[in-house]
């Protein structure tokens, strides 16, 4: 389904939440993890709905063998979904998470620091993940508001957030820096950045070949100068191949599969 279907139908269910709930901000604690959400965000609101959003990458991570005291690494985290699922299914774990919006990360550390039995095991750090010396755009989408509609992305429906507070580092530099020595999983979610991340951390990536779960929507790549072929051929060149996120079958025909995705949609894979 296309993003902007998935918002009108956002829409939709926050327009009749509206009608009897007055105060859009709330606090509630969904699957054992405690949420501060604002329900006309498009990510706030499907926590509020369902308790989790984006689930199958837990469920997907969750089939893997990890290490007894896994390490991820959470790279686009917004306001801190994935970091405080993994953090909460995965017992014995350690989350970074790399968010570089002001309104992203401000949320994420409130959702973090809500979770007292989470919080000491995650490090949460506003910076964008790229190989390029200062490149770090003065903004960036990160914001699905359900009122907005104005100057907003014509296929995603997303807003820009300032980045004001943020920094740009290498995330090969990153991991010398906090003398990490192997990364369980990586879930990769930067909507059109994804080719700068995965050079920063090339060294890295090309000695340990880790997993990594990320989005593709080609859409979004001729945005930021590349096309999915220099995304395929970076992966290649660092070892990787492909497996579906479902069954996690391999792809035999990663060029195929990305051109079968339609425009404005996107699909997730494992890369392994």
């Amino acid at each position: 389904m296309k993003t902007k279907y998935k918002i009108l139908f956002a829409k939709i269910i926050y327009n009749l939440i509206s009608i009897v709930k007055r105060n859009k901000n709330i606090r509630l604690k969904k699957n054992n993890i405690n949420w501060e959400l604002d329900l006309s965000e498009g990510i706030d609101l499907s926590i509020y709905i369902f308790g989790k959003f984006e689930y199958e990458i837990i469920k997907t991570i969750s089939k893997h063998k990890l290490t007894k005291k896994p390490i991820f690494f959470d790279i686009g985290a917004n306001i801190g979904v994935q970091t405080l699922q993994l953090s909460q299914n995965f017992k014995n774990s350690t989350v970074h998470s790399f968010e570089p919006t002001n309104f992203g990360f401000n949320k994420l550390k409130k959702n973090i620091s809500l979770n007292k039995k989470l919080n000491k095991r995650i490090f949460a750090n506003q910076l964008f993940l790229t190989d390029k010396k200062n490149s770090l755009p003065k903004k960036i989408y990160a914001s699905w508001n359900l009122k907005n509609k104005r100057n907003v992305h014509k296929k995603h429906y997303g807003s820009f957030k300032t980045t004001s507070n943020s920094q740009s580092l290498k995330l090969d530099d990153y991991i010398i820096k906090n003398k990490i020595l192997k990364i369980d999983f990586i879930k990769l979610d930067v909507d059109g950045h994804e080719l700068d991340v995965l050079k920063s951390g090339y060294k890295f990536l090309k000695r340990n070949k880790t997993p990594i779960i990320f989005e593709v929507a080609p859409y979004l790549y001729k945005e930021h100068g590349y096309t999915h072929n220099d995304l395929i051929n970076l992966f290649r060149e660092l070892g990787y191949n492909f497996y579906n996120i479902v069954n996690l079958k391999k792809v035999e025909n990663i060029n195929q599969f990305i051109l079968s995705i339609a425009d404005g949609t996107s699909n997730t894979l494992v890369a392994k």
